[in-house]
């Protein structure tokens, strides 16, 4: 049936939704020692009251023996579409677009279009305002929204990939993506094991996410355990 191999081949963990204010909140430690490959969904909720940096860690055990950084290079989020016309100049990929009047948005510009622009939203949210003037802050075109913005489900890559760390915006309502391959561990020292950091925002954070486990060595039902003891707890 439609949609059947990709849960019969796959395995899910839980980052439990919750209030990230606090200490740096962690996701499980994931063992990838029975997968080829995991995806980070990161999802921001309602509040985002500050940024927050997002770090991957790996260990040789579930309890985090040996920990120290995993970098990661494959970073998305979810973007907009924005309408526009009007238009004066050539806007650039990856300058900071700042709407001016309305809703002061800013976002990170993935693609130019003559009527549109691909972006990824940094600050003050999602909904911008029509006929608000927009302006590049490296080019200095400008243009009118066309509309609020649309198509927020679409996923773009970041214009400059992170080492090792990235930092989520306070954004409402986003979501982000981190690619990791079982490779990219230090397994010749016995490193097959990563966990999600997280930050203190220092201020209501309302987010969670999951992480999808792809690739397994051995499939069926159920699949390979990744967690062993652990239980699941919003700050592990």
């Amino acid at each position: 049936m439609f949609g059947q191999e990709g849960f019969q081949n796959e395995s899910y963990v839980m980052i439990p939704p919750a209030d990230f204010n606090a200490a740096t909140t962690s996701s499980a430690w994931i063992d990838m020692s029975q997968y080829g490959h995991a995806t980070v969904v990161i999802l921001v909720g309602e509040t985002i009251g500050d940024t927050l940096a997002v770090t991957l860690d790996q260990a040789t055990t579930n309890a985090g023996a040996g920990s120290k950084t995993l970098a990661f290079t494959r970073l998305m989020s979810t973007g907009q579409k924005l309408n526009i016309d009007t238009v004066v100049g050539t806007f650039s990929v990856g300058e900071t677009l700042t709407q001016t009047g309305g809703n002061s948005n800013t976002a990170e510009i993935y693609e130019v279009a003559n009527d549109y622009l691909l972006v990824r939203c940094l600050t003050n949210g999602t909904t911008w305002t029509n006929d608000a003037v927009i302006t590049g802050g490296t080019s200095g075109a400008t243009a009118a929204m066309n509309g609020t913005g649309e198509a927020e489900n679409i996923v773009l890559p970041t214009y400059t990939a992170p080492s090792s760390t990235f930092t989520i915006p306070a954004t409402t309502y986003k979501s982000y993506i981190i690619e990791v391959d079982g490779d990219s561990l230090d397994v010749a020292n016995d490193y097959d094991h990563f966990q999600v950091d997280f930050a203190d925002p220092g201020q209501s954070t309302i987010m969670g996410g999951i992480i999808i486990l792809k690739s397994p060595r051995n499939r069926g039902i159920p699949m390979p355990d990744a967690l062993g003891a652990q239980k699941m707890t919003a700050t592990f």
